[in-house]
């Protein structure tokens, strides 16, 4: 150790700024860093930095004459197989003490090294001595900040590599001393470093608005990816303001790219050395098992433990994203076992990293069978084909301006000008028809091999696959909502399926259970009720049944199925059952002598605590508690017997993925032609989103055959689940977290753009080909259904209904969320071109009947910015029909290697049933769209999963029952041009092709629309 009596020197505050000598604290240039992460640990003074530091260490400072941290101390832990541990402590000067040669030489003598039991070792008395060393009595009392570091270097066979550094505390004092400015400067030159982890503490007894550790952690990474925020002294909140505190914690005032974590203060007696560190973290345990914390402890956002499980997560991935780097280095032929020398301003040589660590530790750290997952870039080819897109789409608008240019400037009639205010409907109506030109092209001639590599969006491949021997791999549920489906016919092959997956996950050492919300136990017959349970508890199946839809009962028997259509309340009404049974094992205290025995006791025990709270209402069956991640299927879904294991691989290799999309094939139920079209246009979407995501686009998330982080969709999770008006919930006896949107339709998008709002990802695996299986539409009324639901719900994401203007405005907040949210620009651009396709649709019919009667009348006289149905007509086929069929061929023959003719083949067959039923779908989609805006009630039913036993006449009557408006519309028409050209005065009457073909077509379409598509009606059959 270094002699007492020696000179000495500190750091002068008002001189190390004026000099701008503090520099970085890592003595490198801005932006240069290495690979190896840090926990930097910041806060402001008092919020209890140093005790974090402690619980996280295990380094115990109580004792130490320093009052608060006055110099950076930054412990090293490295873990190796050598028996014993060993410590060695020393100073880094820092560059105002490194200029001084002798002074420099000083520091660097000291030195305390050991080997033994850690907890032998006097930390605090360290601690004063290296106090000492830094700075004399008079600058001690001024309260002086060095930034000389003290390292601590621990390592031994039962440390995690991790590197902690405890940094000076932060004023929130408006007054900037030299002081503060220093402290500042000192802290930003670390936590600006990209491989720093920002430990952001947050005392939950102060405002956090006025705290500047919070600000000055945001200010280093305005993204939030680094941050973690833990709030402290939780303990000392008042009862009445602990609902602040957990708003917080729910990342809901100030979002951050991971969690929040709570804390509790010590007491006196936790602060004797004598109490450890397992006496601390039982006593916050208990603190942290009272109901109003217990959902914290249930996600694991509670104590030190579980905050140091998720550092090491997190230094993990970020060393798996650094491989390549670490490879680099470690195949060096020099490099320290310790901290490197910084050489002082005098040398002729670049300054090193203070921080840079031992590659020891490296090595140690890196686990060669822990699943990776290397830098996946984001590829630009999406931004490229948007970007034609919309300069198409403003050329087409552009010489619709042109001509009315020429004109107003021939004919003098400005009112013309007038006009442009449908520029906006049309760049929204014409955008997907734009991007299929561009697309069409680039299919043709660009480049393929984006569909064979992984990026940010994307897995083409698979991500090496976790050793079950060697890590512990978490838990999947596989929820499945089911209704009145089958149980042989349906249910039964869909469970098949999802044993084989959950066996295969399991001999790699995972475990899954399978969690069916069962919306129809209630409301078929009981012999049937029984079927289904005996049938659960034979495959180990946990089962939640609500009530059926009763909204005029009285008492308990009221209950609300809420939603247009029933899956999203189904679902978060069977989580909140899970989640309340899981909020009362969480306050249950476990001994040493705990078994599993113990467990199912208490499972079963806080089960029926909760069925009697619900008072009967609810019918559950099984293990119904949630694991690390969650597998949604439909119930007519089949899974490849590996999705578990590689699923799981990539996802605990990419924390910031929240949804897992798997791209499907089809499992067909029929051989009907009907049935065989849908299956051609679903792999068509599947290939173009495919080919979309690949190219740099976000994915989407179709609401099934994806796996969900539990951990993320919790932190979108509220209360409320669309209720208005502060409207009690009656079908909650207790409220309950709720996660799927009740108050729209196309809730899988809500949720995606809520995930995406927080900084997630959603990522589409291609990697499982067609082993994923969904069922599609057996008639041609499902699918139009289908089609009724997807437009009402871009409706819903639009706009609020025209009664509600006046009070909201005309755009609702998610479409203002989705607007201003972080998504890249160019899949805004595409999602708004989605949306605008159903508007297109639906417009078709009502702009087929204008078009008829103005090029009937007007044709010559109509202003040239207008474009007729038939040009219209023309530009569709050409683009869609032909070359849309010829491209989604040659791709599919470019990207997977099959026969071409045999492509051209399959996508030419089915253009006429394409052709009847796109074009008979338009009054479908526009009455949809026109229910939400005129707020008339809709809803639809669950998809028919099996083929029922139906005749000619029974369809005869469903079909009049269903299209008689349609029908009379498409006769009445009919009755229309027919008079329009042989009834009509001579001069009125209509009968150029170009106003009468797109017309026809459309009525052709509807009304052969249910008829042609019909296989049951086709048989004729009685």
């Amino acid at each position: 150790m270094m002699d007492s009596g020696m000179s000495r020197r500190s750091v002068s505050m008002s001189g190390a700024v004026a000099n701008g000598s503090i520099g970085h604290v890592t003595g490198l240039p801005l932006g240069a860093s290495t690979p190896v992460p840090v926990v930097a640990i910041i806060g402001d003074k008092g919020s209890g930095k140093t005790s974090l530091f402690e619980a996280l260490s295990g380094l115990s400072l109580h004792g130490s004459q320093l009052s608060s941290t006055k110099f950076p101390i930054h412990a090293c832990f490295t873990h190796n197989s050598r028996t014993g541990t060993t410590l060695k402590a020393r100073i880094k000067p820092g560059k105002v003490d490194g200029q001084n040669t002798e002074l420099s030489g000083h520091l660097q003598s000291f030195e305390v090294n050991y080997e033994g039991d850690l907890a032998a070792v006097n930390l605090p008395q360290i601690l004063n001595q290296i106090a000492t060393a830094f700075s004399d009595e008079k600058e001690q009392e001024e309260q002086q900040v060095s930034d000389n570091v003290l390292i601590i270097e621990i390592s031994g066979p039962d440390f995690f590599s991790m590197e902690i550094v405890d940094t000076p505390g932060l004023s929130s004092s408006p007054l900037v001393d030299d002081t503060q400015e220093v402290t500042r400067s000192l802290i930003m030159d670390l936590v600006k470093q990209p491989n720093t982890i920002i430990l952001s503490v947050v005392d939950a007894t102060s405002d956090m608005n006025t705290q500047e550790g919070p600000r000055l952690a945001r200010a280093a990474d305005v993204t939030g990816n680094r941050i973690v925020a833990v709030v402290t002294k939780c303990d000392l909140v008042p009862p009445d303001e602990r609902r602040f505190v957990l708003r917080a914690m729910r990342n809901k005032e100030r979002h951050l790219g991971h969690p929040w974590f709570a804390t509790r203060s010590l007491s006196s007696d936790e602060r004797d050395p004598n109490c450890t560190l397992e006496t601390r973290n039982s006593i916050e345990d208990l603190f942290f098992s009272e109901m109003e914390w217990a959902i914290l402890k249930r996600r694991r956002r509670v104590g030190a433990p579980a905050l140091k499980d998720h550092l090491k997560t997190r230094v993990n991935v970020m060393l798996r994203g650094s491989i390549d780097l670490l490879t680099t280095i470690l195949n060096t032929p020099s490099h320290s076992v310790a901290p490197i020398h910084t050489p002082s301003i005098t040398d002729k040589v670049q300054p090193r990293n203070v921080y840079a660590t031992s590659q020891e530790t490296v090595v140690a750290d890196v686990d060669l069978e822990f699943a990776s997952d290397a830098p996946r870039p984001t590829p630009l080819l999406n931004a490229v084909i948007v970007g034609f897109t919309v300069a198409i789409c403003l050329c087409l608008i552009g010489l619709g301006c042109n001509a009315m240019a020429l004109e107003v400037a021939s004919e003098g009639r400005w009112y013309r000008f007038f006009l442009l205010v449908t520029a906006l409907p049309q760049i929204i109506l014409s955008l997907f028809f734009c991007q299929a030109i561009v697309v069409t092209i680039f299919q043709m001639i660009g480049p393929v091999t984006q569909l064979k590599v992984n990026s940010k969006f994307y897995s083409a491949k698979r991500t090496k696959r976790l050793d079950g021997t060697k890590v512990l791999l978490p838990h999947v549920t596989i929820q499945c909502p089911v209704y009145k489906e089958g149980l042989e016919g349906v249910i039964r092959p869909t469970v098949q399926s999802l044993n084989a997956a959950i066996r295969n996950y399991e001999s790699f050492g995972g475990t899954a259970s399978i969690f069916i919300n069962d919306d129809g136990m209630q409301l078929v017959s009981p012999e049937e009720a029984e079927e289904r349970r005996m049938f659960y508890k034979e495959n180990n199946i946990g089962w939640v049944a609500r009530p059926g839809h009763n909204v005029n009962g009285e008492g308990i028997k009221r209950f609300i199925r809420r939603g247009k259509f029933k899956k999203a309340s189904n679902m978060n009404y069977a989580l909140g059952i899970s989640l309340k049974v899981e909020d009362k094992l969480v306050q249950i205290v476990r001994d040493e002598k705990w078994t599993q025995v113990h467990e199912s006791q208490a499972y079963q025990k806080c089960l029926d605590e909760v069925l009697s709270e619900e008072l009967g209402r609810a019918w559950v069956g099984g293990d119904i508690r949630v694991g690390d991640y969650l597998l949604l299927v439909d119930s007519d879904t089949r899974v490849p017997t590996d999705c578990l294991i590689d699923a799981v691989s990539e996802l605990e290799a990419s924390p910031r993925v929240a949804i897992l999309q798997f791209t499907s094939g089809v499992m067909n139920v029929t051989t009907s032609y009907f049935e065989s079209g849908i299956t051609f246009f679903t792999n068509l979407i599947y290939t173009a989103i495919t080919y979309a995501v690949a190219n740099g686009d976000v994915s989407p998330f179709v609401g099934h055959n994806a796996f969900i982080r539990w951990s993320a969709l919790q932190e979108v999770g509220s209360q409320d689940g669309g209720i208005i008006d502060n409207e009690k919930d009656p079908n909650a006896t207790t409220p309950y977290e709720k996660f799927w949107s009740e108050s729209h339709v196309s809730e899988d998008f809500d949720i995606s753009l809520r995930l995406q709002t927080l900084g997630y990802h959603i990522r589409l695996a291609a990697y499982c080909g067609d082993g994923f299986k969904e069922g599609v539409s057996l008639t041609v009324y499902d699918e139009l259904a289908r089609w009724e639901k997807y437009a009402y719900g871009c409706s819903e994401l639009l706009f609020w209904p025209i009664k509600d203007w006046w009070r909201h405005g005309i755009f609702t907040p998610l479409f203002k969320r989705f607007i201003l949210s972080n998504m890249p620009l160019g899949s805004k651009i595409t999602i708004m071109s989605y949306i605008g396709t159903y508007y297109a649709i639906g417009y078709s019919w009502i702009g087929s009947l204008l078009n008829y009667f103005l090029i009937g009348w007007l044709n010559g006289e109509l202003d040239h910015y207008y474009m007729s149905s038939w040009r219209v007509w023309v530009a569709l086929v050409v683009v869609f029909s032909l070359a849309g069929n010829v491209t989604l061929a040659l791709i599919r023959y470019r990207s997977q290697q099959v026969s071409l003719l045999k492509e051209l083949w399959t996508c030419f067959k089915w253009v006429a049933l394409m052709f009847i039923f796109l074009g008979g779908i338009s009054m479908h989609v526009c009455k949809a769209i026109l229910c939400h805006m005129l707020s008339i009630d809709i809803s639809w039913g669950a998809t028919s999963k099996e083929v029922e036993d139906t005749n000619f006449f029974q369809e005869i009557s469903i079909i009049i029952a269903g299209f008689k408006y349609v029908f009379i519309f498409c006769l009445a028409v009919t009755a229309l041009m027919i008079c329009g050209v042989y009834a009509f005065p001579y001069l009125w009457r209509i009968d150029e092709l170009i106003a009468i073909f797109p017309l026809s077509t459309v009525i052709f379409c509807h009304f052969f629309l249910p008829i042609a598509l019909n296989p049951n009606l086709m048989k004729f059959t009685w």
